[in-house]
């Protein structure tokens, strides 16, 4: 049952995952501060709230986002996420932020398709790592015990679909099931150490 359960939310967290290519939208800029950066076609737009505290800011090309946007925490001046755009759809590097500075999640796109390696953490370790190929699940995927740096599970895709091992450990690293998949289907395994999982 418990397999089940860890393989629907894997499962639903790659179907939140997948991004389709975006088109440019020019972004509204009524309420920004427009500053002109001499020698370059590019601007500098800050918005700010009614106390002057800036909620984001970045480059413009062409009246598109166009280089680093940073949006802020609406309570804290810290960012809540870093991201790259290129005419105004995300493209590099991706960061968020929780409200007290600490990295929370990080990943890359090419015209807003996540590619690249990703991970996402929680007071400063990861809870789980793996690489997206153009929107698409690839290899080796980790999810650790919370707060600590032992692998809970690891599996691994090939076009988005388990394809290989897929490794259950307990907390202390021992491995305690472990499944075969080709194509997305269960070939093999089960239970290799029933003592480890009751530690």
């Amino acid at each position: 049952m418990r397999i089940l359960i860890l393989l629907t939310f894997f499962v639903g967290f790659l179907t939140a995952c997948q991004q389709k290519p975006a088109t440019s939208q020019a972004l509204d800029l009524e309420d920004f501060v427009i500053v002109d950066i001499p020698g370059s076609d590019m601007k500098r737009a800050t918005l700010s709230d009614v106390k002057g505290k800036i909620k984001e800011e970045g480059t413009i090309l062409n009246g598109h986002k166009h280089g680093m946007w940073v949006i802020y925490h609406k309570d804290r001046d810290v960012p809540a996420s870093v991201t790259n755009y290129v005419n105004g759809v995300p493209n590099g590097p991706m960061f968020e932020f929780g409200q007290y500075g600490h990295l929370e999640h990080m990943c890359s796109y090419t015209n807003n398709v996540l590619n690249g390696r990703f991970a996402k953490l929680k007071n400063i370790r990861k809870t789980e790592e793996g690489t997206f190929v153009e929107g698409i699940l690839e290899g080796n995927f980790k999810k650790y015990y919370e707060g600590r740096d032992v692998v809970q599970q690891e599996l691994n895709y090939k076009h988005n679909k388990l394809d290989g091992e897929n490794i259950f450990y307990n907390d202390k690293g021992e491995v305690i099931m472990k499944y075969e998949y080709k194509d997305g289907e269960k070939i093999s395994g089960g239970v290799v150490n029933a003592e480890a999982t009751k530690k």
